[in-house]
């Protein structure tokens, strides 16, 4: 008499997120199952998942109690750490108790999600620009999440390290530092005319999350740069602006050393507006791999369809 396998158990940290949710979506969407923490049981986000069959423990991730309680029968994780710029102990700190703690409760495939510029600390991976002291110091934290899930002991572990968010230029995420394009119809930036803007879909990343998922084996011991699309600066905000559609132009504003050397003394946490090592991101990606491991990766012309209505809602067009 046979069986049906197992329905797999993910734990998903940062559900309400960007990419937490869409990972969450995807998952329930195949029939599996999804559990996770919050701190806020009515908060619509958590409504709106629950509704989708997400189970939700209210907690936090400094709880043990909490997270054992969700990451009990569970099978994988997805582990997506928010970072903490004024305490760059924190995320490490919790990746460190999130980990042990699934592995306690026997969990056995790990999926992380950080940042692209982890790879320039892998070794032969340095930029021919080095980060500055406060960007390295996010990415050294950073690389510290990236190790916990490695030194855990799971069966499976991948790392995903994902582009500049697409998502940065619509609300909710255009407040954390990019409102330029918005209110100004400008973004000063520390890129250059001619170098490659890597830009990712939130979705595209939780979709390599779940095809990790899928196939532990293959995705085991990989870390990869995940970009969608990756095209200039100034196209990108031209596409931005026909997204908008009500005849502006949006300008891009490329820094020179001492306006970059400026925003460097002074500890700016506008990392494309302070660090010139980001020009060299596209070097930590390999297009052809990503679109052979997920094909049909989103565009930023089709981001911005999709998300016409928040395009539009954001620049304060009424249509």
């Amino acid at each position: 008499m046979s069986t049906s396998p197992a329905v797999p158990t993910v734990f998903v940290t940062s559900a309400t997120g960007s990419q937490g949710s869409a990972l969450c979506r995807q998952l329930r969407e195949v029939g599996w199952d999804v559990r996770a923490t919050t701190r806020d049981p009515s908060s619509p986000t958590v409504t709106a998942l629950a509704a989708l069959g997400v189970h939700f423990t209210p907690g936090s991730w400094d709880d043990e109690d909490a997270l054992r309680a969700g990451l009990e029968g569970c099978d994988k994780l997805f582990l997506c750490l928010l970072p903490n710029l004024t305490d760059f102990e924190q995320a490490p700190r919790r990746a460190q108790l999130i980990t042990k703690t699934a592995r306690a409760c026997g969990v056995r495939q790990a999926v992380v999600s950080t940042t692209l510029g982890t790879a320039m600390l892998d070794d032969g991976g340095a930029a021919p620009i080095a980060p500055g002291a406060f960007f390295g110091a996010h990415l050294a934290s950073k690389q510290r999440v990236e190790q916990a899930v490695v030194d855990a002991g799971f069966e499976h572990w991948t790392i995903l390290r994902p582009a500049f968010f697409m998502a940065n230029f619509i609300a909710p995420k255009i407040e954390f530092g990019y409102t330029e394009t918005r209110d100004r119809s400008t973004w000063t930036n520390c890129m250059t005319p001619d170098s490659p803007l890597s830009l990712v879909d939130h979705v595209d990343i939780a979709r390599f999350a779940a095809a990790a998922f899928r196939d532990p084996g293959a995705f085991h011991g990989r870390r990869i740069g995940v970009a969608s699309e990756e095209i200039l600066v100034q196209d990108a905000l031209d596409r931005l602006a026909a997204a908008i559609g009500d005849g502006r132009a949006i300008k891009a504003i490329f820094m020179g050393d001492e306006e970059i050397a400026k925003a460097q003394a002074e500890g700016s946490w506008l990392f494309f507006a302070s660090e010139p090592c980001c020009r060299y991101m596209s070097d930590y990606t390999d297009m052809a791999e990503l679109v052979r491991l997920v094909p049909g990766l989103t565009t930023f012309e089709q981001f911005l369809e999709r998300e016409r209505e928040g395009v539009r809602q954001t620049y304060g067009v009424h249509c």
